[in-house]
């Protein structure tokens, strides 16, 4: 955001693995509440495998079918007894096929699939669902029955190609599914086939083409709208925004489908409905929370333990339901309940909750929903455990006489979780009991114990998606025995793994997407402390090998971080345009060095890239971490911490009297931590442009203002700066220096829209004067351009300039925000081209600019410039949104603002930065950084010239 002086300043790819359908049982059962152990750093995530929920067993069609078993299997796959369920599936079919009843026998041979997928065995799932399809054979030749079950088939088939990472292939079996299912006229399906399509379109990174899958969703209920199957499919459409991250989508949906199954009087279908709307709230909720956390208000705080409430409240309705309510949902929500008390203990009774359950929990029909709800409950009553332990005041009589047996209790849960998954033979129920019995081993300090249960869950299953889970425990259970070498080599099983399945986050959870770091990232920074430890004790293996592969790391870290942020695979760029690596290119310009600065718990990493891709490593630095808690409990960077230091850095940096007293010193010791180390091969090699690859906090503060005590000068006074996102490829080719440019800008004051429910302060905007001269500034640098001031700049008339010209330059000149999420990023517009009307703000999500700026011509966006756009709270996350926005747009560079930035100064930045743009052999980091010290040069201080940031191809 920009500031006029006349006002006050104010303020998706990879394989799939098997969690794809271990998360998506909340679609199916409406129950988020058995993520489990997500406050383990060992474990990220735990769920209940089951299938994806349009992969439903068929029912048989054949009206001459009266064979008891078959039903009988059906039934055991719905209670998740899927080894009872191939049993029985098996001899069907055969005799299905002694009795040449091809029809039935394709039908049993696609439930067959499903339950094989279900016990991880795909070799066995990809054989029974392409045999299915052959039997099936012309599918122009089936009735209506035949063609819902050969698009049954198709889902299933599609669902097992994403698995095998085959996402275009899954996609293009599910469009071919959906059609079956047209033709059928079996509305049900082409709603399930068009949900699968969202996710691999999510995937691929097609974010707005997933969109239109779901606005078709959405438009066939609305034909249906009094249709009882409508219940099940809003519901199913509301579970399916709340994994893409959709909360008010999903909200909306569950609405509808609670309000129908209300009028229709189904109260089990409303129970059910609620129980998905109650998942929505929490995931809101703990979203809400950990922005908090991030701002430290407590109105904040406040918004977020509503959102608790409201969540507790909706499950609480579920378990006063009538007697029509299944058992399962009743235990659902319970278990949810005692979730949230985990994160708002305040909202009820833990000991009443839990006692409550577990009677009920005992009498649930054995199968993977009683097995995961053992374990869930005894995942929570651990983590009830070691927050009191945690606690300093000592807790009352009766809560410590019922917290001394606690541990029993949950030791006794997972004994009888292990001992049923034995009995109805499911090795990943029973892979998932042993490994986190493990887990209670280790945390009490029994290393060889905890070790024999993890490696015993460890050979039940080799599905990478469970599999890296108990790599990661056995790596920390042997880096405490002492064994580094062994662990190192479990945390590089356990990487690669979790490469195979990092794009899982975006379908297990909302929550758990948001909170990726929080998560998945543990494993990330702990394996490159093994890569690279600390002075005092040898590194293993080959020095530039190791660096290499700690380089190799933190890339895959950057990329699957802003994969969650835009809740999709990245697209990349046109298949004509050869990419390559920043390394690769570094090293042709030979002109330009990598620096990564990688965040552990109780150092600073520093790898530093020479064009030759030569890594070294800088000594390390030791730094104190951590948390405490204030008065008010709110988390607080202790002192003098790495984050504590760069978050003073970043407030002395936007206040205007940055000296030698204030903000200098931080400036000096930043920059002896991360240039000072190469300084003498930086000047032998004549090194002009540093290209950062930043981590955590160091997000938030401008490298260029980094000073040098030695040289009295800012960083941008001796190096061009530029920042990426690890492995994100680029062109190989250098920019052309032929450019068309499309600026648009506000200069008037936008207003609030009446309409809004919490219209946007009006003092948060306040007019642009300089846009107008900056715009024109520009327009006279690039001849062949297009301006769009005030009412021009609408959506409207962005598409229809982006489709009728080969613009490569686009220039946004006006209020922004790049936010927590990725609906919180956006840039203000007009409303309405009339320019009799006052202008009222219209927002760009990132969702409008991917249909704006991709709904266009081949020409590829050389540079997107957002000239008065800031991150809305300084937390390092929102960085991510002018990744998400170049990404979103499709653009090489992007150049943006940390912070507010002063309209007087930035008009004269901006015309200087496009006059250096266009001259011969002048790159976009030199233009820029020549720019910046028009400005320090005239003795602007850091706040006007250093939060400028370039992002993406510096050439």
């Amino acid at each position: 955001m920009r500031f006029s002086p006349s006002l006050p300043l104010s303020r998706c790819i990879r394989s799939l693995g098997l969690a794809l359908a271990t998360a998506l049982l909340s679609i199916l059962l409406g129950f988020k509440g058995w993520n489990i152990g997500l406050n383990s750093p060992a474990i990220v995530s735990l769920s209940p495998a089951i299938a994806q929920p349009n992969d439903q067993p068929i029912p048989y069609l054949d009206p001459n079918n009266t064979q008891q078993q078959l039903q009988q299997g059906r039934d055991l796959y719905q209670e998740q007894q899927f080894a009872q369920a191939v049993d029985l599936w098996t001899r069907a079919e055969q005799t299905f096929a002694s009795q040449g009843n091809v029809l039935t026998q394709a039908t049993t041979l696609s439930n067959l699939a499903l339950a094989y997928r279900q016990q991880g065995n795909l070799s066995e799932a990809k054989t029974a669902i392409n045999k299915s399809l052959s039997l099936l054979g012309n599918p122009e030749t089936l009735t209506d029955s035949g063609l819902r079950i050969y698009a049954q088939a198709l889902n299933t088939q599609g669902s097992l190609q994403l698995m095998q990472g085959q996402t275009q292939t899954a996609l293009a079996t599910w469009e071919k599914a959906t059609d079956s299912y047209r033709q059928a006229n079996y509305p049900e399906g082409i709603v399930k086939s068009l949900i699968n399509q969202t996710h691999a379109l999510r995937n691929l990174g097609f974010f707005r083409q997933s969109n239109e899958r779901l606005l078709q969703i959405q438009t066939l209920l609305e034909g249906n709208a009094q249709d009882p199957l409508s219940i099940k499919l809003h519901r199913s459409l509301g579970d399916t925004y709340r994994l893409l991250g959709e909360l008010e989508q999903s909200k909306a949906a569950l609405t509808k489908s609670a309000s129908l199954a209300q009028s229709l009087q189904m109260p089990a279908e409303a129970a059910a409905t609620l129980l998905s709307l109650g998942n929505t709230q929490q995931v809101e909720a703990k979203r809400l929370k950990t922005f908090a956390e991030r701002t430290g208000k407590d109105n904040d705080y406040g918004r977020a333990i509503e959102q608790y409430e409201r969540a507790y409240q909706t499950y609480a309705g579920i378990d006063s339901q009538s007697e029509a309510t299944p058992l399962k949902l009743k235990v659902q929500a319970r278990l949810n309940q005692l979730d949230i008390l985990s994160h708002q203990p305040s909202l009820g009774n833990f000991q009443s909750i839990y006692t409550s359950l577990q009677t009920r929990v005992e009498t649930l029909p054995p199968g993977r929903a009683s097995l995961f709800a053992h374990i869930k409950l005894a995942d929570l009553l651990s983590q009830s455990l070691q927050s009191q332990t945690s606690q300093s005041q000592s807790p009352p009589s009766t809560e410590a006489e019922w917290a001394s047996d606690r541990t029993q209790q949950t030791y006794r849960l997972l004994s009888a979780a292990k001992a049923q998954a034995q009995t109805l033979s499911d090795p990943i129920a029973e892979s998932y009991a042993l490994g986190y019995l493990g887990r209670l081993y280790e945390s009490e300090g029994s290393h060889d114990e905890a070790q024999k249960l993890t490696a015993a869950a460890l050979q039940l299953t080799q599905q990478p998606s469970v599999a890296y889970q108990w790599q990661w425990q056995l790596g920390k259970i042997e880096q405490q025995k002492g064994h580094q070498r062994l662990a190192l080599e479990y945390y590089d099983a356990a990487f690669r793994n979790a490469q195979l399945v990092r794009n899982d986050l975006l379908y297990i959870g909302a929550d758990i997407r948001f909170d990726f770091r929080d998560r998945i990232d543990n494993l990330y920074r702990e394996y490159i402390g093994l890569l690279l430890p600390s002075e005092k004790t040898a590194i293993i293996g080959n020095p530039k090998q190791v660096a290499r592969r700690a380089q190799t790391v933190i890339d895959s870290l950057r990329v699957a971080e802003l994969e969650s942020f835009l809740a999709c695979g990245l697209l990349e760029a046109n298949n004509d345009v050869k990419l390559a690596s920043i390394q690769e290119v570094a090293k042709t310009d030979q002109k330009t060095a990598i620096i990564y600065p990688i965040i552990l718990k109780d150092r600073l990493e520093v790898l530093f890239q020479k064009p030759d891709k030569t890594i070294e490593r800088y000594p390390s630095w030791s730094i104190p971490t951590g948390v405490v808690s204030s008065t008010n409990k709110q988390q607080r960077s202790i002192e003098n911490s790495l984050e504590d230091k760069l978050e003073r850095f970043r407030q002395e940096l936007e206040r205007p009297y940055f000296s030698d007293q204030r903000g200098q010193p931080l400036a000096e010791e930043f920059y002896e931590r991360l240039i000072q180390p190469a300084e003498d091969w930086l000047k032998s090699s004549d090194i002009e442009t540093l290209v950062f690859v930043l981590d955590g906090a160091f997000r938030n503060v401008p490298m260029a203002a980094l000073y040098d005590r030695q040289t009295n000068q800012f960083l941008i006074e001796k190096y061009a700066i530029a920042v990426t996102f690890g492995d994100l490829k680029i062109p190989e080719a250098p920019p052309q220096k032929s450019f068309q440019l499309l600026a648009a800008g506000l200069s008037k004051n936008p207003q609030p829209k009446p309409s809004e429910a919490e219209p946007t302060p009006v003092d948060i905007f306040g007019p642009l004067f300089e846009v107008i001269n900056e715009t024109q500034a520009i327009a006279s640098n690039i001849r062949q351009n297009k301006v769009l001031l005030n009412h021009n700049f609408t959506k409207e008339r962005i598409a229809t300039n982006m489709r009728s010209s080969d613009y490569n330059i686009v220039h946004f000149a006006t209020h922004g925000e790049f936010g927590f999420t990725r609906n919180d990023t956006y840039l203000l517009a007009a409303d309405s081209p009339d320019p009799a009307r006052p202008i009222e703000g219209d927002k760009i999500s990132l969702n409008d600019l991917d249909t704006l700026l991709k709904n266009r011509n081949a020409t590829p966006i050389e540079l997107l410039v957002l000239s008065a756009c800031e991150t809305a709270t300084g937390d390092d996350r929102e960085v991510l949104g002018i990744a998400g926005l170049a990404i979103q747009s499709g653009a090489k560079s992007t150049l943006a603002t940390l912070w507010s930035i002063h309209d007087a100064s930035t008009a004269v930045l901006m015309e200087d930065f496009y006059n250096q743009l266009i001259t011969p052999g002048i790159s976009k980091a030199k233009a820029l950084q020549a720019a910046q010290i028009t400005l320090l040069k005239r003795g602007y201080k850091p706040s006007r010239w250093a939060p400028y940031l370039l992002l993406g191809d510096w050439r």
